[in-house]
């Protein structure tokens, strides 16, 4: 965990010599932002600024994992975008201070606007609190004329609440819009011209999530240049720090779509034994042609790994070095993208054999982007803790698979039974109940009303161990709060819903 009492002048000579800011919390903008999430036993923050997993004031870490326990895993994350225009290599990353902020960019001026406009903050929405409560918004202030996902209920096009609702794949669900297009702000210390890019921002996260602990983000990225990006990528970046900041290892995994850090020791000075790993996935990359990531690096400052400027930057999201050449796997001897491609556990392969502060970046390449096409860039956070540094990593990729959320059977067996919420809810006419079984079992899933009478059986059936969801139809009923019912052995849960017509 790092905390920053640092003078000026070493904060300048650390800048200079590493090559980024790590003392700018993004928070010059007088629309900034940020909130809560807490659904699980993650708590951490969310800003409207491209970036995540810090508290904008002290400067301290706020990825709290358990929530309430003082222990932190991750000191920053953020949202790296590059490409060119023509032979102008351009691009944007939040790092330690945001070089994106509120708003949106006018593609008919070629202007950013929104700065100064209230409207482009972060939104919070639940399902259990349509009219707000505490931090959570009320759903008629969800910002659909900014973009933000909506499920139109009764079909007119017309946002209207509570009868349309926000989508919300959550028990807590976020939304903002931001752009690059603004380089005034002293955080642009590389000086490179912005892509001129809108971004959307959705972020998720339930309150039961399989196997792990975990936060969604989905970052709609748009092209709002009138000049083609040539070369174009997007990436995540986080300083993944888990208890203390000098112990930890990194990886990557091309096969899982993900890059991960684990500590070096079996007892941290913060966890205690078996301290915890986490790990950043891609989920998806629509506008990609294997919807996946391209490269994954881990970078040790101070001994030429990370970017001190826009060409380092560019190199770094093509997969590069910072000198432009390609990793070379010392075991294998043949080029790869992704740097500590080993296993750890069994100590086979390219890996980190070293401990120390650690940041990683996953990215992926989209190739050409014309103006006012969409990227869509899905990533998860999670963390997993086992019976040992080691075997937390071991558990954090079993887990892979299963934190992304799934509409169909699934071959991996769940590590429990779990009944999620219904999405959409509300819903009219019809919503999806996702299940998960630890074992073979006997199924029964039903819908009740109000007074607790029998609507519907779904599920009648024995199953094997997996992910499985249902479709409830409710084009038959009035309006009003449902029940629906999981029981299988022992596992017995209910959940509400509303359908709205």
């Amino acid at each position: 965990m790092k905390t920053l009492f640092i003078s000026l002048g070493i904060s300048l000579m650390i800048l200079t010599l590493a090559g980024f800011d790590k003392f700018n919390s993004g928070t010059d903008s007088r629309t900034f932002s940020f909130k809560t999430i807490d659904a699980n036993q993650i708590k951490t923050v969310i800003t409207n600024t491209g970036f995540s997993d810090r508290n904008p004031g002290p400067n301290t870490s706020a990825f709290e994992w358990p929530k309430n326990s003082g222990k932190y895993a991750i000191y920053y994350t953020g949202l790296w975008i590059s490409g060119k225009t023509g032979d102008s290599i351009r691009g944007s990353r939040a790092m330690y201070g945001s070089e994106y902020k509120p708003g949106y960019f006018d593609y008919a001026l070629q202007q950013p606007m929104g700065e100064n406009d209230p409207e482009y903050r972060l939104y919070k929405v639940s399902p259990d609190h349509p009219n707000g409560f505490n931090d959570f918004d009320p759903w008629s202030d969800w910002p659909v004329q900014q973009g933000a996902p909506w499920v139109d209920n009764n079909g007119n096009g017309i946002y209207e609440p509570p009868v349309d609702a926000p989508v919300m794949k959550g028990d807590q669900n976020f939304f903002c819009s931001f752009t690059d297009g603004y380089r005034d702000s002293i955080l642009n210390s590389r000086s490179a011209p912005p892509l001129k890019a809108e971004i959307k921002m959705y972020a998720w996260a339930r309150e039961q999530q399989a196997c792990a602990d975990a936060i969604n983000y989905e970052w709609k990225i748009i092209n709002k240049n009138v000049s083609v990006w040539n070369e174009f990528s997007s990436a995540i970046w986080s300083d993944l720090d888990i208890g203390t900041s000098n112990n930890d290892r990194g990886g990557t995994d091309s096969v899982k779509n993900l890059a991960f850090a684990y500590n070096g020791i079996d007892n941290d000075p913060i966890y205690g034994p078996a301290p915890p790993a986490v790990g950043i996935i891609i989920k998806d990359a629509s506008g990609h042609s294997q919807y996946k990531s391209d490269f994954g690096n881990v970078f040790k400052c101070g001994t030429g790994g990370c970017p001190t400027d826009s060409l380092q930057t560019f190199r770094v999201m093509q997969g590069l070095n910072t000198d432009g050449n390609r990793f070379v796997n010392p075991v294998t001897g043949n080029f790869t993208n992704y740097r500590y491609s080993g296993d750890p556990v069994s100590g086979a392969g390219w890996n980190d054999s070293t401990s120390g502060d650690r940041y990683v970046l996953l990215g992926s390449k989209f190739g050409n982007v014309n103006p006012f096409d969409t990227i869509e860039f899905k990533t998860i956070t999670y963390i997993k803790r086992g019976s040992s540094n080691l075997n937390s990593l071991t558990e954090l990729k079993n887990c892979a698979d299963q934190v992304i959320p799934v509409s169909n059977i699934n071959t991996e067996t769940p590590a429990g039974f779990t009944l999620y919420q219904n999405y959409p809810n509300p819903f009219n006419p019809s919503t999806i109940i996702n299940y998960e079984l630890r074992i073979t079992n006997d199924v029964k899933l039903k819908v009740y009303d109000i007074l607790g009478n029998e609507v519907l059986t779904l599920v009648n059936e024995k199953q094997a161990a997996g992910s499985y969801e249902a479709e409830f139809d409710g084009s038959g009923l009035a309006s009003g709060i449902y029940f629906y019912r999981l029981e299988t052995g022992e596992f017995i849960q209910t959940k509400r819903m509303a359908l709205v017509k």
